[in-house]
């Protein structure tokens, strides 16, 4: 079982990749990819491309790029907004847990998506 491969959009802080890639995860950044100010599109696309689960607050555009799919690898939804900094690192590490668990059990995050909220309340569901 290989852990899970992160890709944060660019409304979480580059600074939690830093933290979490010190920490051994392999999370990276869209900045980190060139991908600041890119479509959605192109974000989705390059976490195919590396096999990595989209993180993001911007639930509803990434939702519908995932419905356009056939296959995805992933995603991750924040449905709190205004977060600072540590919470959001917060709710990526709870994110890293609960898919850990989920590869654990043998269910992969293959078109499925974490939704995840500030108070640790957490579903999972396919999509598309």
């Amino acid at each position: 079982m290989n852990p899970p491969k992160l890709l944060l959009d660019e409304n979480l802080s580059p600074s939690i990749a830093l933290t979490l890639t010190g920490e051994g995860y392999d999370v990276v950044h869209v900045r980190d990819r060139g991908l600041l100010r890119a479509t959605d599109a192109q974000v989705f696309a390059r976490a195919f491309d590396e096999d990595r689960i989209v993180v993001t607050f911007n639930c509803d555009d990434f939702k519908k790029v995932a419905q356009a799919a056939t296959v995805h690898a992933g995603l991750v939804f924040f449905e709190d907004s205004g977060l600072l900094r540590n919470e959001q690192l917060d709710l990526v590490r709870k994110a890293l847990g609960h898919i850990a668990d989920e590869l654990t059990a043998g269910r992969d995050m293959i078109n499925r998506v974490l939704r995840i909220w500030s108070n640790s309340v957490h579903v999972f569901d396919p999509l598309p």
